[in-house]
């Protein structure tokens, strides 16, 4: 997404009282316990093992490790992960990087 169109967004996002992961599409998760985890805003799957789950969001990944884990739903926005889950890692794709 373009700087100018960002800016343009946050504008009228704080104007509107929005909340700006809504307007910029951005990920938004909820960790409840050690055990489920909700995530708003994905952009699809990159890899799925008992141990870890990699999920593509708009400027990067997140990462959940653990064990046993497993997608307990998933729609083209919304995903639960369900397990024993020991760390969520957010991690921004840099200009050029590859998954």
């Amino acid at each position: 997404m373009s700087s100018w169109l960002t800016r343009t967004k946050q504008m009228i996002g704080s104007t509107l009282k929005l909340p700006e992961d809504l307007l910029l599409d951005l990920p938004r998760t909820t960790w409840i316990g050690s055990f489920l985890l909700h995530i708003e805003n994905h952009k699809g799957l990159i890899r799925v093992e008992k141990e870890i789950i990699s999920i593509k969001v708009f400027d990067g990944r997140i990462i959940i490790t653990g064990n046993a884990l497993q997608i307990q739903s998933m729609d083209a926005e919304e995903m639960v992960i369900k397990g024993e889950i020991d760390q969520v890692e957010y991690k921004r794709q840099q200009g050029g990087e590859k998954e």
